[in-house]
């Protein structure tokens, strides 16, 4: 059984800067950096303005819940690819696709990028599927928390990079 989810991540920054910033290999690649478990694979498979981002992670076992631990069978490999298609007007679409490996999870959903009054918003809406006996129903929230949480970390990336490129 499925469980579907929607939340909203707010930015201080208007669509066009914020869209530039999610197409843009140099803000991905300042992203991961630091990241010595994680892969990226950047492309523009329709062309300038759209991107394709994949992203895979090994999760710290430090930051792995008790009930998933219980279940795992090998590395909790996290796997994530978004797509962000042009910016029509002041709205962009993309998509999301997520797994993981060490436990049956998937995810999938879209995101639309659009202005607000303070500056701009994602809104992620989707559905995620843990396929494990008796406790798949409990860690779904978790997967839904663990995106929610990824999003707003690439928020304050986001916020960084525009700040590095006035600095």
């Amino acid at each position: 059984m499925s469980r579907k989810f929607s939340f909203t991540v707010q930015y201080s920054v208007p669509v066009e800067d914020l869209h530039r910033a999610l197409t843009n290999d140099e803000m991905w690649q300042a992203r991961f950096k630091d990241a010595a478990t994680a892969t990226l694979d950047l492309s523009h498979p329709d062309g300038p303005g759209t991107a394709r981002i994949h992203m895979t992670e090994k999760a710290p076992e430090d930051k792995i819940p008790g009930i998933v631990k219980k279940v795992l069978k090998s590395d909790l490999m996290l796997e994530r690819t978004d797509t962000w298609g042009a910016l029509d007007g002041e709205i962009a679409k993309g998509t999301f696709i997520g797994k993981s490996g060490g436990i049956t999870t998937a995810m999938e959903g879209t995101f639309e990028l659009r202005p607000t009054a303070e500056g701009s918003e994602i809104e992620a809406a989707g559905t995620v599927d843990v396929s494990v006996p008796l406790v798949g129903g409990a860690i779904e929230p978790l997967v839904e928390n663990l995106l929610q949480k990824t999003m707003n970390s690439e928020r304050k990336s986001v916020e960084e990079w525009f700040a590095s490129q006035t600095a």
